[in-house]
């Protein structure tokens, strides 16, 4: 059993969320809700759970708030929420799973099944020193991509160009290649599309790490790591406005 705890300022979100867990019988064992960061803080470290169900904005103060003066964090995070735009991004940057007020059930049953086969992984420490960075719009962005044994991390100003292969996507930068069992189409949508290009369906790039363009029938480019990345017919005039 899931040793759970929800932290969340409105009664009715709590009470959706213990009734979606009680559709996963021998699954959870919820030890306690709070309705303040205050509350949490003196709960949680006490009843040392394996889940917290985090809410974005708590009264006047926020999960993040929780997460920061919290003396150590050894348990998983879902956080939920009703909007926020901004820190849905940074979650996925930083793979933080999160569910969108009102929950739907299918969602909170997905989350569930990835809960399960990350549980034992103790990499939560860094995901939150990540999520923190990522959460300041001035500081270069850091992508974390989960893995079997735990997780790692690259600067997103370092990915040269990413190659979908069929459900998983090809990262590469300068010395390394790194596969994700993500489609392209989630980092597409992650990305800055003011730095990153979709130059053919197979093939997204940084341009800020374009070194040569050759034009012709197949015309292409010359990454930094001296990789040719096609351009598709369709995308050849966009890509170009791009360097006017």
């Amino acid at each position: 059993m899931i040793k759970t705890i929800l932290i969340d300022d409105e009664q009715h979100c709590i009470t959706r969320l213990l009734d979606l867990i009680g559709r996963h019988p021998n699954t959870f064992n919820v030890i306690a809700t709070c309705t303040t960061v205050e509350d949490a803080l003196d709960v949680v470290p006490k009843l040392q759970p394996d889940l917290v169900f985090l809410d974005i904005k708590i009264h006047e103060r926020t999960g993040f708030d929780f997460l920061r003066e919290i003396p150590e964090v050894n348990f998983k995070v879902i956080f939920t929420t009703a909007f926020d735009n901004f820190a849905i991004k940074a979650f996925k940057f930083s793979a933080f799973d999160y569910l969108l007020k009102p929950i739907d059930s299918d969602d909170f049953s997905d989350s569930i099944i990835r809960l399960k086969g990350e549980l034992s992984q103790s990499t939560i420490e860094n995901q939150i020193k990540n999520l923190f960075n990522n959460l300041k719009p001035e500081q270069n962005k850091i992508i974390t991509i989960p893995s079997l044994t735990g997780f790692e991390t690259l600067k997103v100003e370092d990915i040269i160009h990413l190659e979908a292969d069929t459900s998983i996507t090809h990262i590469y930068t300068k010395d390394k290649k790194t596969v994700v069992s993500k489609p392209i189409k989630f980092y597409e949508d992650l990305l800055d599309d003011t730095v990153f290009f979709k130059t053919h369906k197979s093939h997204l790039i940084n341009l800020k790490h374009v070194k040569k363009y050759y034009k012709g029938k197949q015309s292409y480019v010359v990454m930094s790591n001296d990789a040719q990345v096609p351009i598709s017919v369709r995308k050849k005039d966009e890509f170009l406005r791009r360097f006017d």
